[in-house]
């Protein structure tokens, strides 16, 4: 699968309190059910229809919608629109979020443990993608 993110605030301009990333999520596609260990995040909706489930509470938010996720909640979204949908999203704090998105989106196809590459980044794989 080929992600399309691009970091759109660098750590490097909050002190690393922050970093924020714009995606664009194909219809029918999310992440699968994962749990920041010591990151809060928040997702807003750009354009499109996401379903976002955090700690078994779904929610479904179109353009101008915002959900914030806590730390350590296991939490996946889908774009549940017929077409490619926008979100823009926040990490507090920045931590290795740049470097784990930048991986991602160049070596998605070759990462073999996909469980190792998120807990190198303190991140913890709970489940697949909502379905």
């Amino acid at each position: 699968m080929k992600f399309d993110i691009t970091c759109i605030i660098p750590s490097s301009q909050t002190e690393g309190q922050l970093a924020a990333f714009a995606e664009n999520v194909p219809a029918n596609v999310g992440p699968p059910l994962h749990a920041h260990r010591s990151q809060i995040e928040i997702f807003h909706v750009i354009e499109g229809s996401f379903l976002f489930v955090c700690d078994g509470q779904e929610t479904t938010l179109g353009p101008g919608g915002s959900i914030v996720i806590p730390a350590k909640a296991a939490h996946a979204f889908k774009n549940v629109g017929s077409e490619t949908g926008r979100i823009h999203f926040e990490l507090l704090a920045a931590g290795t979020s740049e470097e784990f998105f930048k991986r991602l989106v160049e070596e998605a196809a070759s990462i073999e443990d996909i469980p190792s590459f998120f807990a190198q980044y303190d991140i913890d794989l709970l489940g697949p993608p909502l379905p």
